[in-house]
C-alpha cells in the first residue's frame, strides 16, 4: 500500500548537475520567493516544486534523477508530480539549437521552471521571445490578416485574458462582482500586470485578499489596488546568458520523451502518449509514494513511538477474564 503524501518541505542537498548547456533554467520575471508559493498544489507536488525551486541553473531535474535524490517517492510518483507541475504552469521543456564559439551547432535540452505559475499563452510567448519575435510575458502577436479582420455583425468579439480575470473575480469573491462596463474600464490595468509577467492566479490573489468587511463599490476599489500594487517593470532578460553560445532556434518538447511540437501535439507541455501512460499508472495505483519497507532510510517525518503504539494496538488481542478456580 502506498504511503500518504508528505507535506514537509524537501531539502535540496548536493544535487546532480546536467551536462554543460543542459538542465534547469529559471523562467524570467518571477515573483520573489514566499512561504505559500505552492500552496495551491497537492502536498507531494508542492514539496517537489519547492525542491526544484531551490536548485541552481543547470541542475538535472528529470523524473529519474529526482527519484534517486528523493527516495520517498519513486519514478512513477515523480513523473506524475512533474506532469501536474506542467499542467499548473510551473514547468516546460524545450530543445534549443545553439552555435558554439567554434561555429559548430548543437541541440540541447533545457527545462524551464517558474515559481510563478504561468498559463499556456505565457509559455508560448516566452518561446517566441527567445526566438526574437516578441517581448517576454506577452501573448503571441496576431497575424496581420487577423488584426484587420472585423467580427461579423451580431457576433461578440472574443474577450482578452485581462477581461476574463476581472469577470472571474465575482466567482471567487462575491464582494467584487463587476459589471461589464467595470471590466472594460479596468481591462488595460490588468493587461499591464500580465505584460509584466504576473500570472492570472497572482492577480486574483492580490485583488481578493485583505478586503474590508463591506465593499460598496468594487470598481473604484479594484482600480486603486491595480494602480498602487502594480509590480515594477523589469527590463527583458535575454535567454542567452552564456556569451559563448548563440541561440539559433528553439522548440517546445514533451517533458518526458524526445518528441517536440514539430512532430506531435503537446498539451500543456506533455504529449498525448506520455499523458495517457501516466493516467494508466495513476489508475493502477503505481504513482504513490514508496512504502516504508522499501525505503533506503527511515522517513524523518515518522513519529516512531506513535507508529509502534499504533501497530501494537492493531495486532493486540482482547484480554479475556481469567477462569474461576473450581472448588
Amino acid at each position: 500500500m502506498a504511503a500518504a503524501n508528505l507535506s514537509a518541505a524537501l531539502r535540496a542537498p548536493a544535487h546532480p548537475m546536467a551536462k554543460a548547456g543542459y538542465g534547469k533554467r529559471h523562467a524570467p520575471d518571477q515573483a520573489s520567493p514566499r512561504a505559500d508559493d505552492f500552496a495551491g498544489l497537492e502536498p507531494r507536488e508542492a514539496a517537489i516544486a519547492g525542491y526544484i525551486d531551490r536548485l541552481p541553473e543547470g541542475a538535472a531535474i528529470g523524473y529519474k534523477v529526482l527519484a534517486e535524490e528523493l527516495p520517498d517517492y519513486g519514478q512513477q510518483a515523480c513523473r506524475s508530480a512533474l506532469d501536474r507541475l506542467t499542467r499548473s504552469g510551473h514547468l516546460r521543456r524545450v530543445r534549443v539549437q545553439v552555435t558554439l564559439p567554434d561555429r559548430q551547432m548543437r541541440w540541447v535540452t533545457r527545462t524551464y521552471f517558474s515559481r510563478t505559475a504561468r498559463d499556456a499563452d505565457w509559455w508560448a510567448a516566452h518561446v517566441r521571445f527567445v526566438r526574437g519575435l516578441d517581448a517576454p510575458g506577452q501573448p503571441p502577436a496576431p497575424a496581420a490578416a487577423e488584426t484587420a479582420e472585423e467580427p461579423e455583425p451580431g457576433v461578440r468579439a472574443p474577450r482578452s485574458e485581462a477581461y476574463d480575470v476581472l469577470a472571474g473575480l465575482g466567482r471567487r469573491e462575491p464582494r467584487l462582482q463587476l459589471s461589464e462596463g467595470d471590466c472594460v474600464e479596468l481591462e488595460h490595468l490588468v493587461g499591464e500586470w500580465l505584460a509584466r509577467g504576473v500570472g492570472r492566479e497572482q492577480i486574483t490573489q492580490a485583488l481578493t485578499s485583505g478586503l474590508p468587511p463591506s465593499v460598496h463599490s468594487a470598481g473604484p476599489l479594484l482600480r486603486k489596488r491595480l494602480e498602487t500594487k502594480m509590480p515594477p517593470s523589469s527590463a527583458p532578460r535575454p535567454e542567452n546568458d552564456h556569451p559563448s553560445e548563440q541561440i539559433v532556434n528553439i522548440v517546445m518538447m514533451c517533458l518526458f520523451c524526445d518528441e517536440d511540437e514539430t512532430t506531435t501535439t503537446l498539451d500543456h507541455g506533455v504529449c498525448r502518449d506520455c499523458r495517457a501512460e501516466i493516467a494508466r499508472d495513476e489508475a493502477m495505483g503505481l504513482t504513490g509514494d514508496v512504502p516504508d519497507t522499501f525505503l533506503a532510510r527511515p522517513r524523518a517525518e515518522v513519529d516512531v513511538a506513535a507508529r509502534m503504539a499504533e501497530l501494537r494496538s492493531a495486532t493486540a488481542r482482547p484480554v479475556l477474564p481469567a477462569p474461576r478456580p473450581r472448588r
